[in-house]
């Protein structure tokens, strides 16, 4: 009996293992694995983002903003990510194996944001952002990327069972941007974007940029100022990263006109393996020098036009300005000598023109080949330029500097004060000089009025006196003809 049961027990315990060997094969026949040939699609979706810090990782199981967690669904990109806005005409590539293997497939994104490289067999891949084919329509630029390239191995398979295949229930993969450029700035002196000067004057231009994130990347660094005709460059070009001077080799120059040109323009092209050097928040700065020429427009803007072209694209570049535009500004006046009590035009008036305290004598200096018109301040009265009134009385005075009290020198103001030197024949010369004020309006409103007196004589000959000549010699001869007769 004890034989029997033996037996029993192990023919139960082969049949059970027979039993579970089946489930097992019946298991694998079974239509839950991926197939030999099957191929797949990934979406991708480039995300535009202000911050990459919380995002390190596009691939992979990651919580979003809501508290969700994503493994290659289709997110609400409000939801998870906070933002709804994408980067079209991005370029990607799938490379198989590793992120420098063959080239796949190919494309940019659309106008979504989103493209989809279809029919991909099972294996390993790499989606690598080709920012040199990139070409964004707005005036941003691709700054570091958040983990590129992808790495993804196909199929992907889904937490809850099953795997990602094609089209609608594709992968999703979410290589996440900020966008960023180059910063530009310009003053016109130390810290000012808007100053005057005397015509001739001497002022230092200064170019500031900060280096963006991805400026590795940039094959495109120029910097380009165009002056206006009022302007004129007198050279001294320095470029910095830093505190340090950056060696001429580094840059081109060419397109930059000579020392001495009015309406210049200056160019600087970095190269492009120096543009590799750079590193986010490097700050380069351009300066160079100007001065206001004759042809300066009184009491308005002389500007320059500045400006950054760059991009990781030499055929696609963007262009970034100062948001507040540099002008340099000087300033005149008009005046018109007459006589005081008739109002008549007085030519030949002669004067010098003095600082406001009056110790110092404008001289003017005129343009001469590449050497522009210049005005300085000179202490010997003999050195000054004389301004002579016209045959109409007028004269004028240019190219003086009139403050700079306001963000856009409209209301600053300088006094200064003309001395006669020489009356016009005939006039009492000026005892006191005649002040003026110098502002954004004074060259184009009222004419200033200079008064003379007319030289009085007192009246000392004419009829009256002749008749007290005669009288007095009739008195004289009757004295004499009366003495005569009493003598007689």
């Amino acid at each position: 009996m004890k034989k029997l049961s033996h037996f029993l027990f192990t023919a139960l315990a082969a049949l059970a293992m027979i039993f579970s060997s089946l489930g097992t094969v019946t298991a694998f026949a079974q239509d839950n694995a991926p197939g030999e040939n099957d191929t797949y699609d990934i979406v991708l979706t480039k995300v535009k983002l202000t911050d990459l810090s919380n995002w390190n990782a596009p691939t992979g199981t990651t919580t979003g903003l809501d508290g969700s967690s994503y493994t290659g669904q289709n997110l609400d990109l409000s939801k998870y990510f906070g933002t709804t806005e994408t980067l079209a005409n991005v370029w990607f590539e799938v490379h198989k194996d590793s992120a420098t293997g063959a080239i796949v497939k190919e494309a940019a994104t659309g106008a979504d944001g989103t493209v989809t490289f279809t029919d991909l067999p099972a294996g390993k891949y790499y989606i690598v952002e080709n920012k040199a084919k990139s070409t964004l329509t707005s005036d941003e630029q691709l700054a570091n990327s958040a983990a590129v390239p992808v790495e993804i191995t196909l199929p992907v398979f889904k937490a809850e069972g099953g795997w990602y295949t094609k089209g609608t229930d594709a992968v999703h993969v979410y290589p996440k941007n900020t966008v960023d450029k180059p910063s530009i700035d310009k003053v016109v002196n130390d810290n000012d974007k808007h100053d005057t000067a005397l015509v001739g004057e001497t002022k230092t231009f200064k170019v500031t940029s900060t280096m963006p994130e991805g400026i590795k990347d940039y094959k495109t660094l120029t910097f380009t100022d165009k002056f206006s005709a009022g302007l004129t460059y007198t050279g001294n070009l320095v470029v910095k990263k830093g505190d340090t001077v950056v060696d001429a080799s580094n840059y081109s120059t060419d397109g930059t006109d000579a020392v001495g040109t009015k309406a210049a323009a200056i160019k600087v092209a970095f190269n492009e393996d120096y543009i590799k050097t750079l590193n986010p928040k490097d700050v380069i700065t351009i300066t160079y020098d100007a001065v206001i020429n004759e042809d300066a427009v009184m009491g308005a803007a002389n500007p320059n036009d500045v400006k950054l072209t760059y991009g990781t694209n030499p055929d696609s570049t963007k262009e970034v300005k100062p948001t507040t535009p540099p002008e340099l500004h000087t300033g005149g006046a008009k005046f018109e000598k007459i006589d005081k009590a008739t109002s008549a035009k007085l030519a030949g008036a002669k004067f010098v023109v003095t600082n406001e305290a009056g110790d110092k004598y404008l001289k003017q200096t005129a343009a001469s080949g590449a050497t522009p018109a210049k005005n300085e301040w000179v202490t010997d009265k003999s050195d000054a330029t004389v301004f002579t009134s016209a045959a109409d009385g007028t004269f004028e005075v240019k190219g003086l500097p009139y403050g700079n009290t306001g963000a856009d020198n409209t209301t600053g103001e300088t006094k200064y004060k003309l001395v006669e030197t020489e009356a016009p024949k005939g006039y009492a010369l000026l005892q006191q000089p005649f002040e003026f004020t110098i502002s954004s309006t004074t060259y184009t409103g009222k004419v200033k009025q200079v008064n003379n007196n007319k030289v009085t004589i007192p009246q000392t000959g004419g009829i009256g006196s002749v008749a007290v000549i005669v009288a007095g010699l009739v008195i004289v001869g009757l004295g004499f003809i009366m003495k005569k007769r009493m003598a007689k």
